[in-house]
């Protein structure tokens, strides 16, 4: 058994297949027969959308994204099915074919997985075929500038860039951390309630990040108003802009919605609250409004 020729058919026919499957899907994207939602997606709840339909609505809302994909794929169709491009190929053909893959299988997009799992086993077989050349290019090979061709100062301070290194670990995540706690920590509001009233106008309460609420109307999709609100141990109130300064914010060129001017909010809504697991009632001298948690 001649394990070299086995190998060269083996490796032939890997980057052939390659080749024409990733230039079929390429052209599926640039004809719209790939990343196109139907009709009825558009009306659907987001939460009601499944990996797929989320995930093709998703890439299909950009049309030149999803060209420029399909323009990658064709490059390194075209780099495979010649011996000397092979290798600028596979490297290509991996970048993006490992993220199909992981959107695959996290979005569970079915008929699609066990294809994407075979492109992606042969190209890492491609890859692998000469992995010496790679190991050699990538770790072994000298760096871009050698130690007697950088500036002795330079050289000195080298070891700084492991204190450096760790800092940046380290202050991101504590940092990051801090302003997620600060800025987006979840209370015992956040959540989407639904008002049990079902004549009312007010029919979802979004009580979000950052102490802020929306109100909508049917099926959580009709806007009816936002703000921001606080509480203490049993009270509750929300506040909202006027309608003239709202309609300012929707229409502003100037970012004043990043930073909006709480003084021209008004009262929209206060009262005494009883909070017991997926009910959240709230009450004053005029209402009594009882929300049920759906998520």
């Amino acid at each position: 058994m001649n394990l070299k020729k086995i190998h060269f058919y083996l490796h032939t026919f890997c980057r052939y297949f390659l080749a024409t499957m990733i230039l079929s899907y390429a052209f599926a994207k640039i004809l719209g027969t790939q990343f196109t939602s139907q009709p009825s997606t558009y009306d659907q709840p987001i939460g009601s959308l499944s990996g797929f339909n989320l995930t093709w609505y998703y890439y299909g809302y950009s049309f030149w994204y999803g060209v420029f994909i399909a323009i990658s794929q064709i490059a390194s169709s075209l780099l495979l099915f010649f011996r000397k491009t092979t290798r600028v190929g596979v490297v290509l053909f991996l970048s993006f074919m490992v993220n199909i893959l992981l959107v695959d299988y996290a979005y569970d997009i079915q008929g699609a997985k066990g294809m994407a799992t075979i492109m992606t086993l042969m190209a890492v077989f491609i890859f692998l075929s000469e992995y010496p050349l790679f190991i050699k290019y990538f770790l072994t090979e000298p760096p871009l500038f050698k130690d007697t061709e950088r500036p002795n100062w330079v050289n000195k301070i080298n070891k700084v860039k492991w204190v450096y290194i760790a800092l940046v670990f380290i202050g991101l995540f504590f940092g990051l951390s801090t302003l997620k706690s600060k800025f987006m920590a979840n209370n015992q509001f956040y959540g989407t309630w639904r008002n049990a009233d079902t004549t009312a106008i007010y029919k979802n309460f979004n009580f979000e990040v950052a102490n802020t609420f929306q109100i909508k109307g049917n099926y959580n999709i009709d806007k009816i108003t936002n703000g921001q609100y606080t509480f203490t141990d049993n009270f509750i109130t929300l506040k909202t802009f006027s309608k003239e300064y709202q309609k300012f914010l929707d229409n502003d060129n100037t970012n004043e919605a990043l930073n909006p001017d709480t003084t021209k909010m008004i009262m929209l809504l206060s009262g005494k609250y009883q909070l017991n697991k997926n009910e959240l009632v709230i009450q004053n001298d005029s209402i009594k409004i009882i929300l049920k948690k759906i998520r």
